[in-house]
């Protein structure tokens, strides 16, 4: 039987570097002849080195023959139909792809695979971005959501990835979880955190076990947190976080640490008509008393002029956990 013989022009085929001439690179193609390469298509950007050497490996698209046993062929071709391959597969398969944001476009951004695709504006985040700009320059993972290989039309989506992302992180999360965010942004009522793909609330009530009127106090916006799932609602996606929940309650150890008769010190942060309140250690304060039988003339007059901020010894008169008290008296001796 007769062999039949497959005509090699549009295929890609394997080959090896023969020889460099002053406008091509001759390459074997076994079972075919010889093969020229364009020089151009062969030399390193910005300089007329040539990037391969005599006996090298390199796969090449056969254009047409120019005479017998000699043919026309393109490495750039063979590169942009394996990268065409890579990108069908990757769509087929629903794997990812990475690509560099190169610029803007009607809708959305161009970003570079290897070819041109088209990034929707609305695929970029799972929130818009504030500035749009910001996206340019950055090098990021994508899902291929529309391919046409005969228009070499290719539409990509972050979104895709970061909502998968957030599921998976949804799933895992639990009441009591242990959550590492950073801040993104403050609010009079507590700070948001970003987990990732996913963002949580930490409350002003939850921030310190200390008082504080402002979530700036205590945590500022780029701050990396380590935090408490408080709360979660998967399928509205709301989560509330805890920052004091990290550490203990001051108050747990208080009876132990501080029984009748201790002695202590703290800052004054507030005062009243009948004392004022020092706090002895963050989330744990106590009423020094300015009124009474048992507060002696020297004491009322060092209270009187005791002002928020000033450092105060006192001594430990009662303690009441159910209700949080702390009663407290000007230690006498103090200077």
């Amino acid at each position: 039987m007769e062999e039949v013989v497959v005509a090699p022009e549009g295929r890609v085929l394997e080959a090896s570097v023969k020889e460099l001439s002053e406008n091509h690179v001759v390459v074997n193609l076994p079972g075919v002849g010889e093969g020229l390469v364009p020089r151009r298509e062969l030399i390193s950007r910005g300089s007329d080195t040539v990037t391969v050497g005599v006996g090298d490996a390199i796969s090449v698209y056969v254009e047409h023959q120019a005479e017998p046993g000699r043919y026309l062929v393109s490495k750039d071709m063979a590169d942009r139909l394996a990268l065409l391959e890579r990108i069908e597969r990757a769509y087929e398969s629903n794997q990812t792809l990475q690509g560099d944001v190169v610029g803007e476009m009607p809708g959305g951004y161009a970003v570079d695979i290897g070819i041109k695709a088209f990034l929707p504006a609305s695929q970029v985040a799972l929130r818009a971005p504030k500035d749009p700009e910001e996206v340019l320059g950055q090098t990021l993972d994508f899902k291929i959501i529309r391919y046409d290989r005969a228009r070499t039309n290719v539409v990509l989506s972050r979104r895709a990835l970061l909502e998968a992302e957030r599921d998976k992180t949804l799933d895992r999360l639990r009441i009591g979880s242990i959550v590492e965010g950073t801040v993104v942004r403050l609010a009079d009522f507590g700070a948001f955190v970003d987990l990732g793909p996913v963002e949580g609330l930490l409350h002003i009530s939850d921030i310190s076990w200390g008082k504080i009127t402002h979530p700036s106090e205590a945590v500022k916006v780029g701050q990396a947190l380590t935090l408490k799932v408080l709360r979660f609602d998967k399928k509205a996606q709301k989560l509330s976080l805890g920052l004091r929940q990290i550490e203990d309650d001051p108050w747990v150890q208080a009876k132990t640490k501080y029984p009748p008769g201790t002695k202590v010190r703290g800052m004054v942060v507030s005062k009243t008509d009948f004392g004022c309140f020092i706090e002895i250690e963050q989330g744990l304060e106590g009423l020094v008393h300015a009124t009474g039988p048992l507060v002696s003339d020297s004491a009322k007059e060092r209270l009187r002029k005791t002002d928020i901020g000033d450092e105060l010894s006192a001594v430990v008169l009662d303690l009441d956990l159910t209700s949080r008290r702390l009663s407290l008296a000007v230690e006498e001796t103090q200077n």
